[in-house]
């Protein structure tokens, strides 16, 4: 009987060849995902630190000084009913007249005078661009919110000891309201927390305090939110990328243990008679 031997020595060193590089293309992968993980773990590490940090001091510091409160009239008053005369207020009807078709009209005070609010595009936030007109309840006249009539309003909604020392029409982008896309009238006060007040140009409306107290509060709510950007809002591409950060941390760390169990790095024990033996 004649034996058939096949000639492998032309396969073996091509074979060896691509295992050779498999293996090593694994372990690079494997140190990449090790590496990957060290150095995503810290700075998700150093986020979650200062979550914690900044989460404390959310907690510890009052909220009226979060807020920019102590000052603010409208946070402490209560609620005042309108005392208009209603035989001389102009109807809905002598209001609109003059003016194309308006999605909303109001009626509110500004500096105890009756005003009417027509909107002609109505938004989600008083903080959006708004369209809007102000015509006077007695006269039919438009409002214009000016240097004084701003002057007045931001000492109406001020209950602090200062006076008046500057006041400044600014545009958006203001950086103390990076969300606020309307102009607004800026008044400094002269009191010892450093206040400004900020009054929509557009209606008139408080827009807020802002001082001393806010400005480490604002700094606290950048770091809490990862508004690196400066654009005011959570959801922002800072936190899209630590979440996508979080997720491949945690795969990475789901690989290294399934390595581990693979390889056997694991050392399993049992008790017995009150120590820990090899399994």
């Amino acid at each position: 009987m004649r034996s058939i031997t096949t000639n492998n020595a032309d396969k073996t060193p091509t074979t060896h060849l691509k295992a050779n590089t498999l293996r090593a293309t694994k372990l690079r992968l494997a140190r990449w995902i090790k590496l990957w993980h060290y150095w995503v773990g810290a700075l998700v590490g150093l986020q979650l630190l200062i979550w914690l940090g900044t989460g404390i001091y959310f907690n510890i510091t009052p909220h009226a000084q979060l807020k920019g409160m102590e000052y603010n009239h409208s946070h402490h008053a209560p609620h005042e009913d309108f005392n208009f005369n209603s035989e001389q207020l102009l109807t809905v009807q002598q209001v609109l007249a003059p003016y194309p078709p308006q999605q909303q009209l109001a009626l509110t005070a500004l500096n105890g005078t009756p005003v009417y609010v027509l909107t002609q595009q109505v938004t989600r936030y008083q903080r959006d661009c708004q369209q809007q007109v102000l015509i006077h309840g007695y006269s039919g006249e438009p409002v214009i919110i000016d240097a004084a009539l701003a002057s007045n309003l931001a000492s109406a909604s001020y209950m602090g000891p200062g006076a008046i020392i500057d006041i400044k029409k600014r545009s958006a982008p203001i950086d103390e309201w990076p969300k606020e896309c309307n102009p607004v009238w800026q008044i400094n006060m002269d009191d010892e927390l450093n206040t400004r007040i900020y009054i929509n140009a557009i209606n008139g409306q408080l827009v807020g305090h802002k001082n001393t107290d806010t400005e480490l509060a604002d700094l606290m709510f950048k770091l809490h939110f990862m508004d690196y950007l400066h654009q005011g809002s959570f959801n922002n591409p800072f936190s899209w990328l630590f979440a996508l950060m979080t997720l491949l941390l945690s795969l990475s760390g789901v690989y290294w243990v399934l390595e581990n169990v693979i390889k056997k790095r694991y050392r399993l024990a049992k008790l017995s008679k009150g120590k820990a033996k090899p399994f």
